[in-house]
């Protein structure tokens, strides 16, 4: 995985639900993450290790993430060049929704292996540096389930046997470790039964109850090219967030992908580019903010 372009500065909606127009591309970096307001946030409802106390980027230790995927760099490499990519990332959607609470993000991408789940779970470790705020990622992705993998979890409840009543939802809920963040893995694979499970009044529930609950919900979708699931679960979100590779996903997939999603009445807040290949002339401490912000619309004519 290569630099990450931040696609997503760009006016802020004034409530949930209703997201700003798209303008013209931006130059500068986003604004620092403002503090927040509240005190502090309501008793967790996850289950498993205590996060640690510190601000900013923990420093985990060894012993505490192991089985965890390296490319989860915000929670095994917190002080690295990749890890200050995502909290761009998260400080222009921060500034997008004016420092809001309770917001719904869906990350898709047009097709398969364009680092969506990883992006998901990056950015989700990145809003849970945050102390005041809490975050959830959800994974609804539940053809391909890969937060057990990725995270290196034993079996256990999640979303399916959730929205199948067989659990209650602080059994599907766990804390990742050495981190502040919960999550809702699939549990099992749900196969042809995916899109039947995401458009009951089930998920609908649920997200609502997380939004009361959760500053930042995101939720982790297949692909949208060729599935529903994005676009069911898009359409009961804030904004979509469009995963898509440099170099590898084609202009008119990108366009298509937008145009599904708007069809579900699925806010397209703008593409995430993964797997920029830093030029040798440009020095590696460069953050991805600084080349500028890239809007759906000027990244499809680029890529």
């Amino acid at each position: 995985m290569g630099y990450i372009f931040d696609a997503i500065n760009q006016p802020e909606p004034d409530r949930p639900g209703e997201p700003a127009a798209l303008p013209p591309t931006g130059d500068g970096p986003p604004p620092p993450d403002a503090p927040d307001a509240q005190d502090g946030p309501p008793e967790s409802l996850s289950i498993g290790a205590p996060p640690p106390d510190e601000n900013g980027p923990p420093t985990p230790l060894d012993a505490d993430i192991l089985g965890v995927d390296d490319r989860l760099v915000a929670l095994t490499e917190p002080q690295g060049l990749m890890a200050e990519e995502y909290r761009a990332i998260r400080t222009g959607l921060l500034a997008r929704w004016k420092q809001q609470r309770h917001i719904v993000h869906t990350i898709t991408s047009a097709t398969p292996q364009e680092g969506k789940t990883l992006t998901s779970l990056n950015l989700g470790l990145s809003f849970a540096e945050l102390r005041t705020r809490r975050t959830i990622v959800v994974e609804a992705d539940l053809r391909i389930p890969q937060f057990q993998n990725l995270l290196g979890l034993p079996e256990s409840d999640g979303l399916v046997p959730l929205l199948e009543g067989e659990c209650e939802l602080n059994s599907a809920i766990q804390r990742v470790r050495s981190s502040r963040l919960d999550i809702i893995p699939a549990g099992r694979r749900a196969n042809d039964r995916a899109v039947q499970l995401l458009s009951g009044a089930g998920l609908a529930e649920l997200v609502k109850k997380l939004r009361q609950q959760y500053d930042h919900v995101i939720i982790d979708t297949p692909p949208v090219v060729e599935l529903a699931d994005a676009g069911i679960v898009g359409a009961l979100s804030d904004d979509v967030v469009l995963i898509a590779r440099m170099n590898r996903t084609p202009r008119p997939l990108i366009e298509q992908a937008i145009r599904i999603l708007s069809s579900y009445n699925a806010p397209v807040a703008g593409v995430i580019g993964t797997d920029y290949r830093q030029p040798r002339r440009r020095k590696l401490y460069r953050y991805g903010y600084g080349y500028g912000y890239r809007y759906y619309n000027s990244y499809a004519q680029a890529a």
